[in-house]
């Protein structure tokens, strides 16, 4: 009994590494986007090192983290800027006045910036591309590919509400939701993700052997 207890194979213990993964993969996220200017870089790296984790070719969540800040950071964080730009003008109409029908066309807005957002930085950890190249692939997967990038919105969606719903009825578990953090998410969507962008993926693995 004690002998199953303490092995490291078992369920329980490969839940609790998974849940220590996400917490420092979470800390690291937050360290390298301190900066600000730089959280474009440290969320691709936070996408690329969830991917090599789920296909298991990462080399360790602090050096595969790492390395990709670093082969990203530039383009990054262009990347970050244009965004943070176009974000910033979603959320600043909302708070402008104008008529009421308006309203409609910025939800529509604002719920195409955020099904675009996450594959932009999953393109850039995948594939070597110009800024411009990377944001109209990110946005022809939000176009065309419903059904996944659809589960995305979901899956985020849910994980916002449960969010909620243990912040209201059972606020002593939300201190451990926030250290699991955006990682968590992360991890919940990248099969999605993947499965999103795996044509164009394909379509450049076969461009560059040609």
């Amino acid at each position: 009994m004690f002998s199953r207890l303490f092995n490291m194979d078992a369920p329980f213990w490969r839940a609790m590494g998974a849940i220590g993964d996400l917490i420092w993969l979470n800390v690291l996220t937050i360290a390298f986007s301190l900066p600000i200017i730089t959280a474009g870089a440290a969320l691709t790296a936070l996408y690329d090192t969830a991917r090599r984790v789920n296909e298991g070719i990462d080399a360790g969540i602090t050096r595969t983290f790492v390395a990709a800040f670093r082969a990203n950071l530039g383009q990054s964080t262009l990347l970050w800027i244009v965004l943070s730009a176009i974000g910033a003008l979603i959320a600043a109409s909302w708070f402008s006045t104008g008529p009421v029908e308006l309203n409609a066309l910025k939800g529509v807005v604002s719920i195409l910036f955020l099904a675009v957002f996450p594959f932009v930085w999953a393109l850039q950890a995948r594939l070597a591309n110009t800024i411009g190249n990377t944001l109209r692939n990110a946005v022809l997967v939000a176009f065309g590919r419903p059904l996944p990038v659809f589960a995305v919105l979901v899956s985020e969606v849910a994980i916002a509400g449960v969010t909620y719903a243990v912040g209201k009825w059972w606020p002593q578990g939300l201190f451990l939701l926030l250290l699991l953090g955006l990682p968590m998410v992360v991890f919940v969507t990248t099969p999605l993700i993947e499965r999103a962008i795996a044509p164009i993926v394909a379509q450049a693995t076969r461009n560059a052997d040609e």
